[in-house]
Formats: C-alpha cells, structure tokens, sequence
C-alpha cells in the first residue's frame, strides 16, 4: 500500500509538472500578444509625438522666416531715410517701422515660446524613444527566459510521459482510473499531500475515523469534501526514509 501511495503522489507530481509547461506555453502566447498590443500602443504615440515635433519644428522655420522678412522690410524702410522730402513722409516712415518693430517684437516672443516648446517635445520624444528601446529589449528578454524554460520543460516532458506509463503499468487498473476522474474533475489536482487532520487542497478537516487510516497508511482515503486522494505526509516520508 505504501508504494501505491507513493506512486500517486509521483503521479501527481509529473502531473504538475506537465501542467506547468502548458501553462507556460499559455502564458507565452498570452505575452506575446500583450506585447504585441503594448508596441503597438507605444509606436502610435511616438508616431504622435513626431508628428507634433515635426509641426512645431516647422512653425519655427515659418517664424524664423517672417521675421527676416520683417527686418529685410524694415532695413529697406530705413534706406529710405535718405530720400524723405517733407515731415509727412518722415511721419510715415517713422510709423511703418515702428509698426514694423513691435511686430517683429511680438514674432519673436512668439518663435522664443515656439523654440521652447520644441526643445521640451524634443526631449520630451528621445525619452519615450529611450523607454520605447528598453521596453522591446525586456519584452525580448522575458521572452527568451520564457521559451528557454519551455524548451527545457519539453525536454523533461518526454521522460516524464514515460515515468507516467511505466507507474500506470504498476497501480491498479481501476485506481488509475479513479485517480484520473478525479484530476479531471478537480484540475489537474488528484493527489492531497496532508501534513495534519486537514486536506490543503479544500482547508476542510477530515473526519477521525480518516485521519487515523491515513496515519496507518493502509487504505486508499478520499477527502470527505472534495473527494481528492489524501496522503499522510509525514508517514510517507518516514516510510520513505526507512
């Protein structure tokens, strides 16, 4: 009876096994469709983020070239000087460059803003660039973790599908079968390693009458509540030491 206990109890534990790499394949799908889904989010908005660096970097030029116009305009304004006959020209000239100088004034405040606008947005995407490049390597390296432990899995896999029907061939036709009913029925969890009266799989205590065959390790015992196989730990462990 003990090494069919044993038996279920390294039969669970392949089983976990197992179930870890489908898990694990799960979960590399899953990152990599997150991934996939955050990248996808990241270069909009760096797409964005150029897109508006770009244009302000153009009003820039725009300013810039309004305001060498202005003063092109008003250098051409000031040659004049030299050609005024009356105080009424002299009037007018002395009012278009006026004109002239608060709005090459008010252009420059205007391309300073700009100007500082676009330093921030330029730092402001390097950053998100830098952060972009950080995030595709840790996705890369989470990744490569992932698959290493996989393919390893899928290594051990192999051996443990054997140990499965190599123990199978040694247990009891119709346990094997109940054991298998119930890891259908419980996910993937058949086996209860118990430490005390209570299973922890369900956190239910076991009755008396169980717990006291459970320590004699002589029957094959069904948790009263969610019906698992129960195993008594300590028991197993003396006897396997013995």
């Amino acid at each position: 009876m003990k090494e069919t206990l044993q038996f279920l109890v390294e039969l669970q534990e392949l089983e976990d096994s197992l179930r870890s790499l489908t898990q694990m394949r799960k979960r590399r799908e899953s990152l990599e469709i997150e991934n996939a889904e955050t990248l996808e989010f990241f270069e909009t908005m760096l797409t964005e983020r150029e897109a508006a660096l770009s244009e302000v970097s153009t009003f820039c030029k725009e300013k810039n070239s309004e305001i060498e116009e202005a003063e092109g305009n008003a250098r051409r304004a000031r040659s004049r000087l030299s050609q005024i006959k009356s105080q009424r020209e002299l009037t007018a000239l002395n009012k278009e460059l006026d004109t002239a100088r608060r709005t090459n004034l008010a252009r420059s405040e205007e391309l300073a803003k700009l100007t500082e606008q676009l330093e921030a947005s330029q730092t402001d995407y390097e950053k998100k660039k830098a952060e972009h490049a950080a995030l595709v390597e840790a996705m890369a390296d989470t990744q490569k973790a992932l698959t290493e432990s996989i393919d390893a899995a899928e290594v051990a896999a192999n051996d443990q599908r054997t140990r499965q029907v190599e123990i199978k061939k040694q247990v009891d036709r119709t346990l094997v079968s109940r054991f298998e009913r119930i890891l259908r029925g419980r996910d993937g969890s058949a086996v209860v390693l118990m430490n005390n009266e209570t299973c922890s799989a369900c956190r239910m205590n076991v009755s008396p009458q169980v717990y006291i065959r459970l320590q004699r390790m002589e029957t094959i015992e069904n948790c009263d509540h969610c019906k698992r196989l129960l195993v008594f730990r300590a028991v197993l462990e003396e006897s396997t030491s013995a």
